[in-house]
């Protein structure tokens, strides 16, 4: 049973925490240099912050748990008081032009789950603290100014479902321990300047849906394992320096093949007659490499040799 004195210290801690929430949000308005849609205009003193446009609050604690802010022609920067919002859940920036680097004190927010900073113009580098998120499901920072290496801390992310780092300035390799990511879905690393070989390791995510790391300076050959992850719909390896032969059987390894995109490589050796037997194919894509043979069946869209 809760005393008076214990309930009194409960709503002390919550009003506490709910004005730290409140001036954690005034401080990000204060970072908002262009508002052309006037969203920001409900975040004033008349109107409780949990009302204020773009956020979401827990009912009974009133803590901030979602900021959504999504495709609102926002112009600013994300300031390090973010990292007292230390209930959120979420935080969708993407579609605005929001700039400057983003804090490290984002990796306290120990309950986040999704984080979507996408088409965006952020600079720097992924902040290693971020592997303090370990509740991340979604990271999304495509289409930033992001640069430096994919970071080793962030292999703590294992409830990771998305990792969206497409578009950005990353170099250096493609770390096997994305393989460990058993809960991945989606894997976009393409349009970045990465380099070096495709680990073996990204054959152990069985359940990949979209794998796509087009458009860097990869080099060796696609690992068999990758061409064993029946359950891969979109496939891109295109505008690398990749070779090798393509599976014979490759229609049959992955029957759920939607999209497959491996133009502008070094690929050689026939392709493969297995392909009439993925029968959700819509668009394959082989032109400038040394492949050899017609594709079986039907036309497909986007095919050249």
């Amino acid at each position: 049973m809760t005393t008076c004195l214990e309930s009194t210290a409960l709503r002390s801690l919550t009003l506490l925490g709910n004005e730290c929430d409140r001036l954690a949000l005034l401080d990000f308005k204060k970072r908002i240099t262009a508002d052309p849609l006037d969203v920001m205009s409900s975040w004033n003193h008349s109107i409780h912050f949990c009302s204020w446009v773009g956020v979401s609050c827990h009912r009974s604690t009133k803590r901030v748990l979602m900021l959504n802010l999504e495709s609102q022609k926002l112009v600013g920067s994300i300031p390090p008081s973010v990292g007292n919002l230390t209930y959120l859940t979420g935080i969708k920036l993407g579609a605005n032009n929001f700039h400057g680097e983003i804090p490290p004190e984002m990796g306290r927010l120990q309950s986040l789950q999704y984080l979507n900073l996408s088409y965006n113009s952020f600079r720097g580098v992924i902040p290693t603290n971020l592997s303090q998120c370990t509740q991340l499901k979604m990271l999304d920072l495509q289409d930033n100014r992001i640069k430096g290496s994919i970071p080793n801390q962030l292999s703590s992310l294992l409830n990771l479902k998305c990792l969206l780092l497409y578009g950005n300035s990353l170099i250096e390799t493609i770390p096997p321990w994305i393989g460990n990511f058993s809960s991945l879905r989606f894997l976009y690393l393409g349009s970045n300047n990465l380099q070096g070989s495709i680990p073996n390791e990204l054959g152990h995510i069985t359940g990949l849906v979209e794998f796509i790391v087009e458009m860097n300076n990869l080099s060796g050959m696609v690992p068999s394992s990758i061409y064993n992850v029946s359950s891969i719909q979109i496939f891109s390896v295109a505008v690398n320096q990749l070779h090798g032969e393509l599976p014979p059987n490759l229609g049959t390894m992955l029957p759920d093949l939607v999209e497959f995109y491996c133009n502008e490589n070094k690929f050689t050796g026939n392709i493969p007659l297995s392909l009439s037997n993925a029968s959700r194919l819509q668009i394959l894509e082989f032109s400038v490499n040394g492949l050899s043979g017609t594709v079986p069946g039907e036309s497909f869209g986007g095919f050249g040799t």
